[in-house]
């Protein structure tokens, strides 16, 4: 059940880099108030920041789903 709220919680992290990740929500969710506000400030450090945070984010996702199948198959 843990892996699967993981997955959940890395696919919201996701939608919001996606979505509002140049103000900085991606950041705001992950608890790291400080580095929310300096994004919201700088626009997404000028697009570069979210991007950089996108491609993390996607990362994060795809490893976190590998590790959640790979559960499921072996709880089979």
């Amino acid at each position: 059940m843990e892996q699967r709220n993981n997955w959940k919680r890395q696919l919201t992290i996701l939608l919001m880099s996606f979505l509002g990740g140049y103000m900085g929500l991606d950041r705001f969710y992950k608890g790291q108030v400080a580095w929310g506000v300096v994004k919201l400030i700088t626009v997404g450090g000028c697009g570069i920041w979210y991007l950089v945070d996108l491609v993390i984010a996607a990362y994060d996702f795809g490893r976190t789903d590998r590790e959640t199948r790979k559960s499921a198959a072996s709880a089979e």
